[in-house]
């Protein structure tokens, strides 16, 4: 029994760590995105071009974007669509149904999104491919979209399967401000 524990304990400890250094990676490319602009308007202010700047936005916010989604996914923060759910009774074989139904389409989707993303990255490391002003390789600018995916697969079944309290929220997302607007006709 306490080897069980032992392994519930080192499983929960290993996706806290995945989690902080997502986190973190999340921090760092906001911090670079915002010392970037900051570099750009003093530059500006004191008639310096910096060429790079912009470039270098665009790319720490396309990182910034796809890790927050995968941080939104294991969270449960995103929107859903669940007009249907609530018309439904409220029992625990339609939770799971719904859950279910959640979870893979949306397992799916990333599993799509990955095998795309993983194309279009290969593509260009294997034709050279450079940005124009900071010459970075340009697989080097797509990898976090098929990196993301895979961990915004990984957080959305660790929160539906494994996380009880955010299994909960999925489940009943939005559910009591819906069905007033659903009762209030402005759905």
């Amino acid at each position: 029994m306490a080897g069980n524990k032992y392994n519930k304990d080192f499983a929960m400890a290993k996706r806290n760590f995945l989690w902080r250094v997502v986190d973190s990676i999340l921090l760092l490319t906001v911090s670079g995105m915002l010392l970037v602009v900051i570099i750009q308007v003093v530059g500006r202010i004191i008639s310096k071009s910096v060429p790079w700047s912009e470039e270098l936005t665009r790319y720490l916010f396309l990182w910034t974007v796809n890790i927050g989604m995968a941080v939104g996914m294991r969270y449960a923060d995103h929107a859903s669509v669940n007009v249907i759910y609530l018309l439904l009774p409220k029992t625990k074989i339609v939770r799971r149904i719904h859950l279910s139904i959640y979870a893979t389409s949306c397992v799916v989707f990333f599993a799509l999104l990955t095998y795309w993303n993983i194309g279009m990255t290969f593509r260009q490391f294997n034709s050279g491919e450079m940005s124009p002003a900071l010459e970075l390789p340009m697989f080097l600018v797509s990898l976090p979209l098929f990196v993301c995916d895979i961990l915004a697969a990984v957080g959305l079944i660790q929160s539906a399967f494994f996380d009880k309290s955010t299994r909960e929220r999925i489940v009943m997302l939005g559910q009591n401000e819906s069905l007033e607007r659903l009762e209030g006709g402005s759905i």
